[in-house]
């Protein structure tokens, strides 16, 4: 069996961007390569040309520091500007991503039986991960593959072949969406995307190559002998832009292969923690393996985007020296060590229960509880219990997402994922019934956001808002932002105007709310990169110091107690900075928006300094001993508002 790993979300993320940086040391050493390559072959040309013409008093020289120059600045003009525009290209996220590979976008609400059971899959990993819903694709391919892609969990895709959803079972489908959320987790979606960006730019001098070659020949049929010389020269050129390009792709699968491999056992090892079942992910490698078609992409741009898939989407070649993914045979032995090799054993052994297996589930949104049960409920929490949850990859548990989505009224599910009704279940779940001059700012906010029909779907999902257990709020939310996401631009900002005046209408300042807004706009309006990210609890102190101080305030009425309760948090800034300083800020400081430029300076930090503040955070709240169940709902608002998982702890 697969051994168990520890993997800290924020460590993972920090060793990501470190290879990000790796990956660029290699770019730049395969470009400067690429350059002396191209050098010596204009040497070796024009060498050749100066031969040919018998004229002693021509001489050229191997070293030409002006050649070298010239060739060096056009190569890397041509590579730089190739990877600038297809990394551009590629900056609205995993979506663009799969269009380009021929996905097809799955609606929220499909009634497709397949991709129903696709889009409840990836909801119930969402909703247990604590990550924002990405987009759900399909690709027409008839290989068994898929892949995660995406800048951050902000503009995450997450797309399966067709194969997949022909081929395997609900569990073997668990399995490889939950390897793709691993990635997801991890940071590896950044570093593929980055990757591709690169690896064009090599290959933009193969096509170059190309265009000067056919153009060489096709005028040396009408060139005079006098002119020979110069279409051999060109067309050696060609040939030598062709080569080096093929070399440079070389060297580009070499990188893909050396980033990729760990990270799929790693991923795998993942899967199998995410699920609980490892037969899930085992049975879908060994599918691949009984499969035809195997995992194989015939989509044009699968060579650049092959470290991305679930398995190889290419043909081996060169004994796999390199190829981006281990075998599949010892992905299968990690997991099971009693495989024997024999995948057309497990194709049979599969075919005989597929039918029944896809009956079963195909309609099924979520696994079945036994009638009359209710679901189980959050608990109070201890700090470490919550800090384990927050920090490691290990505590998503997909059925505990399915239990929350179980919770909650299958009418309220079906309406968030809605395009046309789930703006009202988003602002129902922040509505203020108790208070009647919020709720009449509120009703006209509404009047201005929502279409008649709308309007009618709130007023009833309001009326009945109780039936919602409160603990499952967060999860409806993200239903409807799922589906929010797929209306036109002027709905989002009508709605996140709206949600800005619920959140305003009772006057008051809440940390929880203001969260709330954050999440809500970066799912709406997914924040671009970042660039410099901010390396110091120093540089943030006065950020942090408000954050804690809100915290401590909603947690207890008591002047004294808030003032325990921020020291407790402050001291673990201390302890990883000594001589920062930290006060507590007053009530009156605390406004609407210093808390929204608190919350957006914290989100641009790293995942050190992120993981250093949600610390102090926890500490903070449960500096009476315990993290109650609406305290566990703060804590996951202020995380996911710094892009942090935040999983819901399911007693």
């Amino acid at each position: 069996m697969l051994a168990f790993i520890t993997m800290d979300f924020f460590q993972a993320q920090d060793n990501a961007r470190k290879k990000s940086a790796r990956l660029v040391f290699f770019y730049i050493a395969a470009v400067i390569a690429i350059i002396a390559t191209i050098y010596f072959a204009i040497v070796f040309g024009m060498r050749l040309l100066i031969s040919e013409s018998n004229n002693p008093d021509l001489y050229f020289p191997i070293w030409q520091p002006e050649v070298f120059i010239g060739t060096a600045g056009i190569t890397i003009a041509v590579i730089g500007l190739g990877s600038l525009f297809k990394t551009l290209s590629l900056r609205s996220g995993g979506g663009v991503v799969a269009r380009s590979l021929g996905g097809q976008l799955v609606s929220p609400n499909t009634s497709d039986p397949q991709r129903r059971r696709l889009v409840n899959i990836v909801e119930e990993m969402s909703i247990a991960a604590g990550v924002r819903m990405p987009e759900v694709y399909v690709l027409p391919e008839e290989g068994i593959n898929a892949f995660a892609a995406g800048y951050s969990p902000d503009d995450a895709a997450v797309a399966v072949t067709q194969g997949a959803l022909d081929s395997l079972s609900r569990d073997e489908l668990q399995g490889v969406v939950a390897h793709e959320f691993s990635h997801i987790l991890n940071g590896d979606m950044r570093l593929n995307i980055r990757l591709i960006g690169l690896l064009f730019g090599i290959l933009l001098l193969t096509i170059i190559g190309r265009v000067i070659v056919r153009i060489g020949f096709s005028s040396g049929g009408r060139s005079s002998k006098n002119k020979s010389g110069g279409v051999v020269v060109m067309a050696l050129l060609g040939l030598a832009l062709i080569i080096i390009g093929y070399i440079g792709v070389i060297f580009g699968r070499l990188i893909q292969a050396a980033v990729s491999r760990q990270r799929e056992f790693l991923a795998d090892a993942s899967a199998v923690q995410f699920t609980r079942n490892p037969d899930g992910i085992a049975g879908a490698l060994k599918k691949i393996g009984a499969a035809t078609s195997g995992s194989r992409i015939e989509s044009p741009h699968a060579t650049e985007t092959s470290h991305m898939y679930f398995a190889s989407a290419l043909r081996s070649s060169f004994g796999g020296a390199f190829a981006t993914h281990p075998p599949l045979d010892a992905r299968i032995k990690a997991i099971d060590p009693s495989f024997d090799g024999n995948f057309k054993a497990a194709k049979k052994t599969s075919i005989a229960t597929e039918a029944a297996q896809t009956r079963a589930s195909a309609n099924a949104s979520h696994p079945p509880r036994v009638p009359g049960t209710p679901p189980p409920l959050p608990a109070a929490v201890g700090a470490a219990a919550f800090l384990a949850a927050i920090a490691s990859a290990e505590a998503p548990d997909a059925q505990k997402g399915a239990e929350i989505l179980a919770a909650i009224p299958e009418d309220f599910r079906e309406a968030a994922r809605d395009p046309e009704r789930a703006r009202a279940v988003l602002l129902a779940t922040l509505y203020d019934k108790t208070n009647a001059e919020a709720a009449a700012k509120q009703d006209a906010a509404v009047a201005r956001a929502l279409s008649t029909t709308e309007r009618v779907a709130f007023i009833d999902l309001v009326a009945r808002i109780e039936t919602v257990p409160s603990w499952t709020r967060i999860a409806l939310g993200d239903l409807a932002l799922s589906a929010i996401r797929h209306v036109d631009a002027r709905l989002i900002n009508a709605t996140i105007d709206a949600v800005d005046a619920f959140i305003e209408a009772d006057g008051e300042v809440s940390l929880h709310e203001y969260a709330l807004r954050k999440v809500i706009h970066r799912n709406l309006r997914p924040p671009g990169n970042p660039g410099v990210l901010i390396k110091a609890c120093a540089a943030v102190a006065d950020e942090i110091a408000l954050i804690l101080s809100a915290a401590a305030r909603a947690g207890s009425s008591a002047e004294a107690s808030q003032q325990h309760a921020f020291e407790t948090g402050a001291s673990a800034i201390r302890e990883t900075q000594p001589d920062i300083a930290l006060s507590m800020a007053s009530a009156t400081g605390m406004s609407a928006k210093t808390l929204t430029r608190a919350l957006d300076r914290l989100d641009i930090c790293t995942p050190a300094v992120k993981r250093t503040v949600i610390n102090a955070l926890v500490r903070t709240i449960s500096d009476d001993g315990k993290i109650e169940v609406e305290e566990q709902n703060l804590l996951r608002a202020i995380a996911a508002a710094l892009n942090c998982p935040a999983p819901v702890l399911v007693e």
